[in-house]
């Protein structure tokens, strides 16, 4: 996972002055049992968030669907679901629910609408011993009726990925963020970035990536250059290849090298950086969920889970890269003040989507839905070091949006490649030149 979070972040430095669209979720709520669509529709009622920020389902067509037995007590306003020797009964407009004829307290009340009994799904559903979820990014209620031991199921698939020595990644970024034009007026800039990125770990590291970019200003498209890109690194040092199309027929590349050990290091691929990958993932992962089962385009059944992170994985990460880069050395390279950047940051809880293969185990993709704490902690970071962003535009990008997907492909079968000598033969970029360190 070590390897993971470090080539992301690479690729978040990369375009991290850009700008791109934001997918917004879908406002129907969905309801799952094991993996299956409940159907639910004007007749039976749709699901709803209520003023307390729970779910509420209609009671006859999800409990029907759970396999319960349903009652309505016209006397008692009261609804009854029976389930494998379990009863729970409902009472409208009550902040509890009876359970085998023990109340239990719940932090909201089912209600009566257009005539149809809707109950706190997770309340009743887990009083049955299933498990209930909230899949945020896609609206949906998640009902387990066996438990899954996520953590278990997780942790197995990123023991996998210790064995990846190369893959390709598909990358999706998707970005919108408030800009003033030269009137001073506000617009909003939409961007979709597409990058494809072949990376070697084993024997040692080296990655190639490649992107294309449409923006969408004010309604008005507009063309952004190319950028391509390289990476290397060694024992001694981290090097980066940076092409960009400046409206020619050719890319024009720069090159630029950051002589460092302990960054170096932290692309190692061997049996200490493995156990140390493993002892983060024990240390900052807080919390691992299951959201069901999908069918992908290729016919996979993939297993849809949500991990927690705790932000301070980059501190960590980057911190002993902090203590051991000599200052001199450090003080005009705009990367290593990215790096401080990520090493000093204060992020907050990060929470990935990732995707398991359930026939192989491996992971096969992973989604960032929300980069909001780790956009403003950065711009944040770098504006406090180059001092040169007015106010007024920082808190405008604090209002970016940006989510993220990599899809991971060809795992141990990537193609091998060559960095051509035109890339090789770039001139050094010294002190941090923003088209080949920054992006």
């Amino acid at each position: 996972m070590k390897k993971v979070i470090f080539t992301m972040s690479l690729i978040f430095m990369m375009v991290f002055t850009s700008v791109t669209a934001f997918a917004q979720p879908a406002n129907e709520i969905t309801v799952t049992i094991d993996s299956v669509k409940v159907e639910f529709t004007e007749d039976s009622g749709l699901p709803f968030i209520d003023e307390n920020s729970r779910t509420l389902v209609p009671f006859n067509k999800a409990l029907t669907t759970y396999g319960a037995t349903v009652k309505w007590n016209i006397d008692s306003r009261t609804a009854t679901a029976e389930k494998n020797g379990i009863k729970v009964e409902v009472p409208i407009g009550q902040n509890y629910i009876i359970v085998n004829g023990e109340q239990k307290a719940i932090d909201t009340a089912a209600k009566i609408v257009n005539g149809r009994t809707f109950l706190p799904i997770k309340a009743v559903m887990e009083s049955f011993g299933s498990e209930v979820e909230w899949d945020q990014n896609l609206k949906t209620v998640v009902i387990t009726t066996t438990p899954v031991d996520a953590k278990a199921i997780f942790t197995q698939a990123n023991n996998k990925s210790n064995d990846w020595k190369n893959y390709d990644a598909d990358i999706a970024i998707n970005l919108s963020m408030p800009i003033k034009d030269e009137a001073g007026s506000v617009q909003t800039i939409n961007m979709d970035m597409k990058m494809y990125m072949t990376l070697f770990m084993d024997p040692a590291f080296k990655a190639k990536v490649n992107s294309s970019i449409a923006m969408n200003v004010g309604g008005q498209e507009v063309v952004q250059p190319v950028m391509d890109m390289y990476m290397i690194a060694d024992d001694k040092a981290f090097t980066a290849y940076t092409g960009i199309n400046e409206g020619k027929d050719e890319l024009t590349w720069t090159k630029s090298t950051v002589e460092d050990k302990t960054l170096a290091q932290l692309l190692k691929y061997n049996e200490e950086t493995i156990k140390a990958d493993q002892e983060l993932n024990d240390k900052y992962i807080k919390d691992v969920k299951y959201f069901g089962k999908y069918k992908d385009t290729a016919g996979r059944t993939l297993l849809r889970m949500q991990y927690t992170m705790s932000g301070e994985i980059y501190n960590d990460l980057y911190g002993e890269y902090l203590k051991d880069i000599p200052a001199e050395a450090a003080k005009d390279d705009m990367t290593s003040e990215m790096l401080k950047v990520f090493a000093n940051g204060n992020f907050g809880d990060i929470t990935y989507i990732v995707y398991i293969d359930e026939a192989t185990g491996q992971i096969v993709k992973f989604e960032m839905n929300d980069l909001s704490s780790i956009i403003e902690a950065a711009f944040e970071g770098m504006s406090a070091i180059t001092k040169d962003v007015p106010t007024d535009e920082l808190e405008l990008i604090k209002q970016m949006k940006m989510t993220m997907s990599m899809e991971i492909l060809n795992i141990n079968n990537a193609k091998d490649f060559e960095i051509p000598k035109e890339v090789l033969d770039a001139p050094e970029v010294i002190g941090g030149n923003d088209s080949a360190i920054t992006d």
